[in-house]
């Protein structure tokens, strides 16, 4: 539990929220960074997310899904957040760039509510959801587009470093691996 108060609140998302997700990712502002099989990756996820919940199947560290999130101020849903575990012993992209032991995952993050862009809020949401529901997670990795200068400076502002680069197969434009020590960040 954090020694400070939190202003936001993270929560998977519910089935009802299918139609407010696709409406969030299909905005200008957004199809510049996820679009084409990376989206429908993203769609299809939510989907099988969807189906692991209604089967009530386990959704833990050790889950090959993404895990989908939505996080609110009070009661107004403004984010959408992604994370999945990374497996260390396998061929995992990220597991290469792994410097401490314990589990890690990957984080991506999307601000939906035009309301809260510019307002300096990215970085104390992504240190809330960690520190939250992840302070048990050794690493994080992120993987911005190299050309995405804004998402770059958030991500170093929590801590995150630049660790490697690779093309995605979504995407094939070029992207920084980035990696944050949770332990720096939960001592903060």
């Amino acid at each position: 539990m954090s020694k400070y108060p939190f202003r936001f609140t993270f929560k998977p998302p519910v089935e009802s929220q299918r139609e407010l997700i696709h409406k969030w990712l299909r905005q200008d502002y957004i199809s510049e960074w996820i679009h084409g099989q990376g989206l429908q990756n993203t769609f299809n996820g939510l989907e099988k997310f969807f189906q692991y919940q209604a089967e009530g199947k386990e959704l833990g560290r050790k889950t090959e899904i993404t895990q989908h999130w939505v996080g609110y101020d009070g009661d107004k849903p403004f984010v959408y957040l992604l994370t999945s575990n990374v497996f260390k012993q396998s061929r995992d992209e990220y597991a290469k760039y792994s410097e401490t032991e314990g589990s890690a995952i990957t984080l991506d993050i999307f601000i939906f509510d035009q309301d809260y862009l510019g307002k300096g809020l990215a970085s104390d949401v992504i240190q809330q959801f960690l520190i939250s529901h992840f302070s048990d997670i050794a690493e994080v990795f992120i993987d911005p587009e190299k050309r995405n200068e804004r998402a770059v400076h958030v991500y170093q502002k929590v801590g995150f470093r630049i660790v490697g680069e690779f093309i995605a197969a979504w995407h094939p434009v070029p992207h920084h691996i980035m990696r944050l020590n949770m332990k720096d960040l939960v001592n903060f």
